[in-house]
């Protein structure tokens, strides 16, 4: 069954209140979902100044470049 949008953003959403920043490939996986859906959502709550979307040069894993998000305070 497809989920509605405002049930994948409540999902974005507890995960980053109990985790506080993320990637949007773990949001991936935590929130089952696609990474192409996580980042339309993530760029709607932005718009909405719900979460920060922080992009970081690379990874200390991968040393390739990545996006986390974040609540806003």
């Amino acid at each position: 069954m497809r989920r509605s949008s405002l049930d994948i953003k409540k999902a974005i959403l507890t995960v980053l209140k109990k985790e506080g920043e993320v990637s949007l490939r773990e949001l991936d996986i935590k929130v089952n979902t696609n990474y192409k859906t996580i980042r339309e959502q993530v760029k709607e709550l932005e718009f909405f100044k719900q979460v920060e979307i922080i992009k970081h040069e690379k990874s200390e894993k991968t040393g390739r470049p990545f996006t986390s998000v974040k609540l806003t305070e």
